[in-house]
């Protein structure tokens, strides 16, 4: 019995003192994980977890090193069981990236499951900064994308940019011009700038960055001012050779610039902008294409995710502003950044925070509104560092899609026409019958005229080398007939649009807004202007007196009863006046065939008078044009 105690008690102080030898492994990796040596710290995790300990901070820094490193099967993996095993202790964060590594797997109902556990563990104000970037528009295209040749097996090259007629990028291969440092955090050799030529879409002719740019240390990341003198670019912070950390012994990113006299002098020594800072990073420098703004990726507080994207006025290279956040609509709690800002003034993005295939993916914001750009140019993989020249509808990304998660490599792209045949059909809304000789025009949406003809016998109109992604407004009328519109956002090999046409009396006493459903033509408060969502009903009543050359119309416009009622009545005069004139200027009707005159408020269409409070909407309804046809 004694020997059994005596053996329960040596195993027992066995077992405490290999959980107190992992305890301290598992110590010393986090001192390496923080200082981001995760290659180095994953071997001891693994090595801790193959000895059979296990614990959620270990499950989740596993999770995380795999993560930084774009190993998203293995992050998926120890996620896994963190979220399986100690379910109470998965911080938001790990939710998150779990769910962005099973997105990357293409388990995207797994994925969805894991976004609803990350938003049920965060605050509200979180939670709505990813509604707001989940945003799934695509923008659609035919992208032919080829690995360029210039990419050295075995090690990184990514962040193309445009240098004259060449690029510019960075590159972790080793040039043996001097002793090579290693990263820690991923075991690869520093990265420095490269250019290379590019002729004839080919790119070839590697060499090193001239000047005083290249460091023993990291340099990526890089944007040249458009005339050629000034070069922004990221650098780990070493200024004056010295080698800076933070607080807690981690060396951060920040944003240099270098000058030069003119395009064949070197680049003279880097200075750092004022908008560092060694407790963060601030990196991947873009400029708008008059050079007034810079834009970056920093994780500096005030963010809303792991980085952001900000801007800065500048002036010469002088910063004029404190940074400024691009907001929620744009960032996200993940990680975003690799800005890039076209000739045409469109910015485009990389994040890892958003509702695409998986990793790192690229997003355009078009017209307010945040899309993906579909594959190949997106993939599983991390996708990023987007550069386009639109007068060539070509450009170049960086991707890890072809080989090991830390080896990236760069693509070229060339965005070929997408076009497709738009086909009109004109019919009888009374007989379903093909109407021929319709009049049909197609207008984009700042109701330019792009096209117009006549229907076949068949009632069919068909427009061919209409571009994809657009929206545009198709018109139908004819004689005896109503004048109708269709929107229509057109994609794929062939759209098909049906336009039905009310048959028409016109008669003395009708209002041709009511006769044509025109929607009412408002005008702005205590404005007289024409608006453009007037202008396109303005448009119809011009079709409709074409049609008709004997048809002479009154106009007649109203106010709602706010103001003064001699000022609405002026005002009216005023909105009437302008009414006429666009008529006659903009669809060549003969003055003789318009009269009309202002109302102001004097016939209110609802309880809304002087002194009655009423809503927005209810004072809108008075603010209005009638057209009544009257006798010849």
């Amino acid at each position: 019995m004694k020997q059994l105690i005596l053996f329960l008690t040596f195993a027992s102080v066995l077992t405490s003192l290999s959980v107190n030898a992992q305890e301290r492994e598992l110590e010393r990796a986090n001192k390496k994980f923080d200082q981001y040596a995760f290659v180095d710290s994953q071997k001891i995790y693994l090595k801790v977890a193959e000895e059979g300990y296990a614990s959620a901070e270990l499950f989740g820094k596993l999770g995380d090193s795999f993560y930084y490193n774009a190993d998203y099967p293995e992050a998926a993996q120890w996620y896994g069981k963190l979220v399986q095993e100690y379910a109470a202790q998965v911080s938001p964060e790990q939710y998150f990236r779990y769910a962005q590594s099973l997105r990357a797997l293409e388990r995207y109902d797994e994925s969805l499951e894991m976004i609803a556990l990350y938003k049920a563990n965060t605050s509200a104000d979180d939670s709505s900064v990813y509604e707001n970037s989940g945003s799934q528009d695509y923008v659609s295209g035919t992208y032919k994308v080829e690995k360029l040749k210039i990419n050295k097996a075995g090690y990184s090259d990514f962040g193309a940019s445009f240098y004259g007629d060449q690029i510019l990028f960075a590159s972790t291969r080793d040039t043996g011009t001097f002793s090579t440092k290693i990263h820690l955090w991923n075991k690869q050799p520093f990265l420095d700038l490269y250019t290379a030529d590019v002729e004839g879409g080919a790119v070839s002719n590697v060499q090193k960055l001239g000047g005083a740019v290249n460091t023993p240390y990291h340099e990526s990341n890089a944007v040249m001012s458009k005339d050629g003198t000034k070069l922004y670019f990221t650098r780990n912070n070493f200024t004056n050779d010295q080698f800076r950390t933070s607080k807690n012994r981690t060396n951060k990113l920040k944003i240099y610039v270098s000058s030069r006299a003119d395009l064949n002098s070197p680049w003279g020594e880097a200075k750092e902008l004022p908008i560092n800072n060694s407790e963060y990073s601030t990196s991947h420098p873009a400029l708008s294409p008059d050079g007034s703004i810079l834009y970056f990726a920093s994780d500096r507080p005030g963010g809303y995710g792991e980085s952001d994207l900000w801007k800065v006025s500048l002036e010469g290279d002088s910063i004029q502003s404190q940074p400024v956040n691009l907001g929620s609509a744009i960032n996200t709690p993940g990680r975003d950044g690799f800005p890039f800002v076209s000739k045409e003034g469109v910015l485009y993005f990389s994040s890892d925070g958003r509702a695409g295939l998986g990793g790192l993916d690229i997003f355009v914001l078009d017209n307010d509104v945040v899309k993906t750009l579909e594959a190949p140019i997106n993939s599983t993989a991390d996708d990023f560092a987007f550069i386009i020249d639109e007068t060539e509808n070509s450009g170049y990304l960086s991707s890890n899609r072809a080989n090991d998660p830390l080896d990236d490599d760069i693509y070229s792209f060339i965005k070929q026409p997408c076009e497709t045949v738009l086909i009109v059909n004109v019919i009888d809304n009374v007989t379903n019958q093909s109407l021929g000789e319709a009049q049909v025009e197609i207008r984009n949406e700042d109701n330019k005229l792009l096209i117009s003809g006549l229907t076949s016998d068949q009632g069919t109109f068909t427009f061919s080398q209409i571009a994809c992604e657009d929206t545009y407004f198709v018109r139908a009328s004819k004689t005896e007939y109503s004048t109708e519109e269709e929107n229509i956002a057109v994609s794929g090999d062939q759209n098909e649009v049906t336009i039905a046409l009310s048959p028409k009396r016109i008669k003395v006493g009708d209002d041709l807004a009511m006769l044509l459903a025109l929607e009412p033509i408002y005008f702005d408060f205590d404005k007289s202007n024409i608006r453009p969502d007037a202008a396109i009903e303005l448009e119809k009543v011009i079709q409709i007196m074409k049609e008709y050359p004997d048809l002479h119309i009154d106009v007649r416009s109203h106010t709602d009863s706010r103001g003064n009622d001699e000022y609405n009545m002026a005002l009216s005069q005023r909105r009437n006046d302008s009414t006429i004139q666009y008529i006659i200027e903009k669809g060549g009707i003969d003055a003789s065939r318009l009269s009309g005159r202002g109302y102001g408020e004097s016939q209110l269409l609802n309880e809304c008078s002087n002194g009655v409070s009423c809503t927005e909407e209810q004072h809108q309804l008075n603010r209005r044009s009638q057209f009544i046809v009257l006798e010849d």
